[in-house]
């Protein structure tokens, strides 16, 4: 069985696979939001997902311990490594004290912030290439692929701060001080704004129909309007709380 999934949140995705294995159906690949799974006893596995300091690769001693422990490596993608252990032999925590818990989500904040910043990068490119466009539909082109590199920026930008509130959350726990805490507090960005942003770049992409009829200007009309909308209500939403 495949089902396709889309996680920046990976305790979520620890959840939906251990829900899985719970209905009786074991995780066994990963590519692109594609989850393969096999049948299994309900529960007969436990699954936990980890980031490591490679890409698509882990060391050997990592290897090696995980086989101390009874841990089996499903796959790797990118930094992430998905584990399962069998449910009968006992709990399976990866980090069970506060200290290696914010060690943990201090790296998936970095691998955040880094594809953030490579996002940045490809944004600046789209951008001067619709600069120096000359015709209108490579311009459209450019100006939608913005928009859409825009969206998935708020989204690792939204990751980012949810992070943040992991780790001021641990660190009161050992009555610490969160070092990122400022006046401003910890603002994650409305899912709104990020659905406007993205719808703004799908409308952009519905290039004129030929003939231009009046009912397909006027559904674009509305979709530009819509996100037009959700992005003036995300920045107000953004701009009125703190982290949620």
């Amino acid at each position: 069985m495949v089902k396709f999934r889309m996680y920046f949140d990976k305790d979520k995705e620890t959840e939906y696979l251990n829900a899985m294995a719970g209905k009786g159906y074991a995780m066994t690949g990963f590519c692109v939001g594609f989850y393969s799974f096999d049948e299994c006893w309900p529960g007969e596995y436990i699954y936990q997902v980890d980031i490591t300091e490679g890409f698509f690769r882990v060391s050997n001693d990592y290897r090696e311990f995980m086989q101390e422990m009874g841990v089996e490596i499903v796959c790797l993608w990118g930094p992430w490594v998905i584990l399962r252990k069998k449910a009968a032999e006992g709990p399976f925590q990866l980090y069970t004290d506060v200290e290696s818990s914010i060690e943990h989500y201090e790296k998936i904040k970095k691998l955040f912030k880094i594809a953030i910043a490579m996002e940045i990068i490809c944004l600046t490119m789209e951008a001067s290439c619709a600069v120096g466009a000359t015709d209108s539909s490579s311009i459209a082109m450019y100006l939608a692929g913005c928009s859409l590199l825009a969206a998935v920026i708020v989204l690792l930008v939204r990751e980012v701060c949810r992070v943040k509130e992991i780790l001021a959350e641990l660190r009161a726990r050992l009555g610490q001080e969160d070092p990122h805490e400022t006046r401003w507090g910890n603002r994650r960005p409305s899912l709104f704004l990020c659905l406007g942003v993205f719808l703004n770049g799908l409308t952009i992409l519905l290039m004129p129909e030929q003939g231009g009829s009046d009912l397909y200007e006027a559904m674009k009309g509305v979709l530009h309007a819509l996100a037009l909308v959700l992005m003036g209500a995300g920045l107000v939403d953004t701009l009125r709380r703190r982290g949620r």
